[in-house]
């Protein structure tokens, strides 16, 4: 028969086991989710779903190609609307959660900006881009490839805020009036 000990094995090797495979189960169902954000086009190309939202001439969800570039996902949308700060574009990634810190800053192996900032557990990262700058510099390896999924803001500009807050008409009647009151003043 079998001894106290030698059943106790068992048991401690089959629990083994078990919590190893379902870990196997986890990861793998972790690379199903990722592989089912992607789609098969013409001439078995890889495609995915990006979003563009904020000041682009059309936002919108995109289905683009896998490897596809910031800049090229902007162009897509019909370029930067008037009024679009190009230094703030954001890109929320989702279906990528930080567990603990990022420690790295700048780009990955993936290609992918990295903001450097420690997360909380279960955050999606939230990227930003200064798009404008690397247009102006030529730095376009600071441009991160697109993930299926993620979600891209294009800001307004903090002068078009103020501009579409007074209006072209308030602003200039204010300075009419600012500079009729110093006339008036000054003719005192």
């Amino acid at each position: 028969m079998f001894s106290l000990k030698s059943l106790i094995r068992v048991l401690v090797a089959c629990l083994l086991s078990a919590t190893a495979l379902s870990a196997q189960d986890l990861a793998f169902g972790d690379f199903m989710n990722q592989a089912s954000r992607y789609q098969l086009g013409n001439k078995d190309e890889i495609l995915m779903n990006v979003n563009v939202w904020g000041y682009v001439a059309r936002p919108g969800q995109y289905v683009v190609p896998r490897n596809t570039d910031l800049i090229s996902l902007i162009s897509f949308a019909g370029g930067p609307a008037k009024g679009a700060n190009l230094n703030g574009v954001q890109i929320i990634r989702a279906g990528v959660h930080y567990y603990g810190s990022n420690q790295a800053d700048g780009h990955n192996e993936n290609g992918s900006a990295q903001n450097g900032k420690a997360a909380r557990k279960g955050r999606v990262p939230i990227l930003k881009v200064p798009v404008g700058d690397c247009m102006k510099s030529g730095d376009m390896n600071r441009i991160p490839i697109l993930q299926a999924g993620d979600a891209i803001i294009v800001p307004q500009s903090f002068g078009n805020k103020i501009q579409s807050t007074l209006g072209f008409n308030s602003l200039f009647t204010v300075i009419a009036a600012m500079a009729s009151l110093a006339l008036v003043i000054d003719r005192l």
